[in-house]
């Protein structure tokens, strides 16, 4: 008899694993900032940049695609058909790659010069440009095995891939770079390009190892029309918004030189906010990433047997206890930016930036959860309509805005662009699930988190070493805003049985 385990179950194991690796990179993060600068930090960030939109266009929607095919197959009782979307979705992905690879390779010195201001940037690139079909491949793995709920295998090789790629690049900064920019910048991408080969290579054969049982000559299902009608809409997607995401990523530093600041500093404020904030900012956000990862194979399988009951109740779950995860995690980053901020970074500037942004955590984590809910309802359509508005916003109001408003203007675009995307997915979610929304629940979250947060600001001026606040006020919040859940009602009875019950895996007759 097997188990089964439920959606949070599967959620925790998964954002175990994430935040064990989003740690060990958040340190090794640290180690470079160190090692290289804010400066080569924020060179470093605008190659990722680069390097994600051609991973974009490389994939083109091919990991959802993998991902959601995989599962409607899944939930037909159809491993035949799991076998063909896999096959068609790797064929795909592997000659989209490959051009786009190509691309990449023969343009990083024009890019590199022209784009990036920074000819220093060029081998990185064409090292991103030759590995990019490995790891277009990998994101197909990666839908495969979440959509038939392999979570563990796939946590353990992403341990492997991590801990292969932060070997490679220490190897190559003490013995090659050697506080040379353009060689550091190269050895972290060649360090996690190396990691994400081996990685896939273990995947692929895990896969194949799946498979063989399944036989060789049996009929399959028509797949590439199926593939086309889920991968365009997404790629249409991606392309538009990692565009215009790439087209803002270059304006930050060159408009906030334009107010008045040099080049180099100017990347310097870029790489604390993207290469040091956001880092510590997003790290908790590995609980409602995998949990949007995990909503995408369940919606789908719910939408595939018309369970509409069951993609209620996920709605409710979901929106209830994303927004409890998000205010707390809100409340956290406000009272702990300035430790954080010391105790990574040494910076003041670093925690500044971080209590900033903390009060949009309850923006940016609630919207990759719809985000991932969207996707397995089949919202592709909306979603590109809506991240289409929202990122052209985003140019506009950087365009105009940073010269002359500098950081205060990044924050608003930043601000006013998000929640736009927010209040538009939310909508439409709410439209397809027939969910009706609640505001007695936030409203009490809120003010929950609101007034425990003025606590821990008010027991912080008697503390004045940061290791003891990063000791302290987590506890004396977690305790406060329970407490005062608690006092008023917000969380139900039957919300706390749930908890109890989904923590626990439960079998299953068959």
């Amino acid at each position: 008899m097997k188990q089964r385990h439920s959606l949070l179950y599967s959620t925790l194991l998964l954002t175990l694993a994430s935040m064990a690796l989003r740690g060990v990179s958040i340190f090794f993060q640290v180690f470079l900032s160190g090692t290289i600068g804010a400066a080569g930090v924020g060179l470093l960030q605008l190659i990722s940049t680069v390097s994600f939109f051609a991973m974009t266009i490389g994939t083109s929607g091919i990991r959802v695609g993998a991902m959601y095919l995989s599962a409607e197959e899944y939930g037909m009782r159809r491993p035949v058909g799991i076998r063909k979307a896999v096959q068609c979705c790797m064929r795909y992905g592997f000659t989209l790659s490959l051009l786009a690879g190509g691309a990449l390779v023969f343009s990083a010195d024009y890019l590199a010069q022209t784009w990036l201001k920074d000819i220093q940037a060029a081998a990185s690139l064409r090292v991103v440009g030759v590995f990019l079909p490995v790891s277009c491949l990998w994101s197909v793995m990666d839908g495969y095995f979440t959509a038939c709920s392999k979570i563990k295998q796939l946590v353990i090789v992403e341990f492997v891939d991590r801990g292969i790629s932060i070997a490679c690049t220490l190897c190559l900064l003490l013995t090659w770079a050697q506080q040379d920019v353009s060689r550091s910048c190269t050895s972290v991408v060649l360090g996690n390009s190396i990691g994400t080969s081996v990685g896939l290579c273990i995947l692929f054969f895990l896969y194949r190892k799946d498979q063989r049982a399944l036989g060789k000559n049996l009929p399959s299902p028509p797949m590439w029309k199926r593939l086309f009608r889920l991968c365009i809409p997404l790629a249409l997607n991606d392309y538009l918004r990692s565009g215009l995401s790439t087209l803002e990523q270059f304006l930050i530093p060159r408009g906030l030189a334009k107010n008045g600041s040099s080049y180099e500093s100017s990347m310097a404020s870029y790489g604390t906010i993207h290469g040091m904030v956001f880092p510590i900012l997003m790290f908790p956000s590995v609980v409602l990433f995998s949990l949007s990862d995990l909503l995408v194979p369940e919606l789908a399988s719910c939408r595939a047997e018309n369970n509409s009951r069951r993609v209620y109740f996920l709605t409710d779950r979901c929106l209830k206890m994303g927004f409890l995860f998000a205010c707390t995690v809100a409340g956290l980053m406000f009272c702990l930016a300035s430790p954080l901020g010391q105790l990574f970074y040494h910076s003041e500037l670093a925690g500044f930036y971080l209590r900033i942004f903390s009060p949009l955590v309850l923006i940016l984590y609630m919207d990759a959860m719809v985000d991932g809910m969207h996707k397995g309802l089949g919202q592709q359509a909306y979603c590109v309509r809506y991240n289409t508005i929202t990122s052209f916003l985003d140019v506009v109001f950087l365009f105009l805005l940073l010269p002359k408003w500098g950081i205060a203007g990044y924050f608003f675009t930043f601000t006013v662009s998000h929640a736009i995307n927010f209040f538009l997915s939310m909508r439409r979610l709410l439209q397809v699930t027939k969910y009706s929304l609640s505001l007695a629940f936030p409203a009490k979250a809120s003010a929950c988190a609101l007034l425990s947060g003025f606590l821990c600001h008010w027991i912080q001026q008697y503390i004045l070493s940061a290791i003891s606040c990063l000791l302290w006020i987590p506890i004396v919040f977690l305790l406060s805003f329970f407490l005062l859940l608690q006092i008023c009602s917000a969380l139900e009875q039957e919300d706390i049985q749930w908890l109890r019950t989904s923590l626990r895996p439960q079998k299953a007759t068959r």
